[in-house]
């Protein structure tokens, strides 16, 4: 039997090694004693078709070892986990995590697919509950089971994290070189929420389009939605009014962002000091795609994002002008009573409130964005403050960076479901508390930061993918025609910095039509490919923030090496509503 303790060593009793590389037989695993873990199969995976028939077809890598089990921290938790690990030399010594986009409550068999093809072990896990089918939003399993919402939260990703490293010890008889996590939105905060919670968890990040302050998004989505869609239904935005508010977005601010006139996306939209009221309908205008004045109160206020009405403190930052294409997936178009097809209701009605009557009762309508938003931060639910267990304030990264741990973050411009400058604010946020704790200068505190976090704002991004600027960095791979390098794959890029010092000072885009980053990880994760897509219509380096792309006068403009990374435009406003 395999014995193995938190925090001890390895006992391998009556078990012979399985071959030089390894240290036990992948079915001994599911043999092994850890606690709470409980190891429900482990096996040797040489065909796809025993894994699912969503991957039968496609070719299988390597023979790997496939663990599945579950982790129960609470009699109420059931945390599933699945571990593939490449046998003997297939293995690269390293471990992969990969996150969960929304409340998806799934196991990613296409992302581990994809880890073990490029030799990684790699872990997903469901952080502790199953969606209803056919529901990623679902968020039904959380009423009544205040753990869940507690394991969903932060535990389920640590533990599963901690169980996968002892049972890859127990398999290989030996740690892993080097540990990654890749997640984004989601997927995003819970690689947050690891950095800044557990710094040991791992020494290398890949995060995209996220924030620590998860509450604080679902409080913004909240505040879009009633005010594009439900608070006002008489005016409630139109499609054909959306299409034409990005319109003047580009007419007003294109040439005048750091970019190109004719860019069709704003390469730094704080630049874009966007007068709405041009939309403004005329004198006994009807119809069309003009405004009424409380529909350019309402996208203002979109822009400017959820405040107090009484005080003006910020919530959350507004979303940017040129997001506005994608606003139909998020918050306009909505009816009441609202449905739990975004986020925020599940999170108020199941897991915050308890009360399956929220929604269609129709109660968020009179959510008090004065005194309802610190009872909700405050409010108990597994025996924790929401605004303990979902969101995060430490910023005390010094153990993480001087043990040589490395983040790429990453955010699309164009995103209208989580704030661009929630990413802004958090790379400000660590540079402060340098500057607080250490009593260093602005200067040292910020060169401090960037020796070992770099964040990419990404024009014409929208939510982890798509849109109409360079948004494909690597997220899933290389696009087509590109190499597997440190410029167009964001693994290889934190590969190379943490283990080879080389830092990553730019990525190069490229426009995609039609879709997403592939079939690897379908929340930003960088194992798989779009396998059918071809080259990208257009490239531009993504230059490590705060520096943007530049046009050098002369060359393709469709081409990255027409362009260089330099300082930012020096008209960059606090993007608290100035450009509304």
């Amino acid at each position: 039997m395999l014995r193995l303790g938190l925090g001890a060593g390895i006992v391998l009793a009556g078990v012979m090694a399985a071959s030089p590389a390894l240290a036990a037989e992948c079915g001994d695993l599911a043999a092994l004693k850890l606690a709470d873990v409980t190891v429900t199969r482990a096996e040797t995976v040489t065909s796809l078709d025993q894994v699912s028939p969503a991957l039968a077809r496609d070719k299988a890598p390597s023979p790997f070892c496939r663990v599945q089990g579950f982790i129960s921290p609470t009699q109420d938790s059931h945390i599933q986990f699945e571990l593939w690990m490449p046998e003997g030399a297939a293995w690269n010594g390293k471990f992969q995590a990969l996150g969960n986009g929304g409340f998806l409550g799934t196991l990613n068999t296409r992302g581990t697919l994809g880890g073990v093809r490029r030799h990684y072990a790699t872990m997903v896990t469901n952080l502790g509950h199953m969606n209803a089918p056919g529901a990623p939003e679902d968020a039904t399993w959380a009423l009544g089971h205040p753990d869940k919402v507690v394991d969903y939260a932060y535990r389920g990703e640590h533990l599963s994290v901690q169980a996968s490293k002892q049972i890859m010890a127990a398999f290989y008889g030996k740690k892993a070189d080097h540990a990654y996590y890749v997640g984004c939105s989601a997927g995003g905060i819970q690689g947050l929420t690891e950095l800044l919670r557990y710094t040991d968890d791992f020494d290398g990040y890949v995060i995209g389009n996220s924030t620590p302050d998860h509450i604080g998004q679902e409080l913004g989505a909240l505040w879009n939605t009633l005010q594009a869609s439900l608070k006002y239904p008489a005016d409630a935005l139109r499609q054909d009014q959306v299409s034409a508010i990005h319109g003047a977005v580009l007419k007003q601010c294109a040439g005048h962002d750091g970019g190109l006139a004719s860019d069709p996306f704003l390469t730094d939209p704080r630049l874009c000091r966007f007068k709405v009221e041009v939309l403004a309908c005329k004198p006994g205008e009807t119809g069309g795609s003009c405004l009424t004045p409380r529909q350019i109160a309402i996208v203002r206020a979109i822009y400017t994002g959820p405040r107090n009405p009484r005080t003006g403190e910020e919530h959350l930052a507004g979303i940017m002008p040129g997001s506005e294409l994608s606003w139909d997936k998020y918050f306009t178009g909505k009816t009441n009573p609202a449905k739990p097809d975004r986020p925020w209701g599940g999170f108020l009605m199941d897991m915050a409130y308890g009360d399956p009557d929220y929604l269609p009762g129709q109660k968020y309508l009179t959510f008090d964005f004065d005194k309802d938003v610190p009872a909700l931060r405050a409010r108990m639910v597994g025996g924790e403050r929401l605004d303990s267990s979902w969101n995060t304030s430490n910023r005390d990264l010094d153990a993480f960076m001087k043990a040589g741990g490395k983040v790429i973050q990453y955010h699309g411009w164009d995103d209208p479901n989580i704030p661009p400058l929630e990413a802004v604010k958090f790379r400000q946020s660590l540079i402060d508390s340098l500057v607080r704790r250490r009593k260093l200068t602005v200067a040292k505190a910020t060169a401090l930061v960037d020796s070992y976090y770099h964040l990419f704002m990404v024009p014409g991004l929208g939510h982890c993918s798509g849109g109409d600027g360079p948004w494909n960095i690597g997220q899933s791979g290389p696009v087509p025609g590109a190499p597997m390098d440190g410029e167009h794959d964001t693994l290889t890029a934190l590969e190379q910095w943490v283990e080879h010092g080389v830092e990553p000072r730019r990525l190069i885009g490229g426009h995609m039509e039609g879709g997403g980053p592939g079939q690897g990880n379908p929340n930003g994760g960088p194992n798989g490919g779009s396998a059918k897509a071809g080259p990208p219509d257009m490239t531009r380096p993504i230059c490590a923030y705060p520096n943007i792309a530049r046009y050098n006068g002369t060359g393709d403009r469709a081409g990255a090496a027409s362009f260089s990374c330099g300082g930012p435009v020096a008209r960059v406003v606090s993007g608290k509503g100035t450009h509304a």
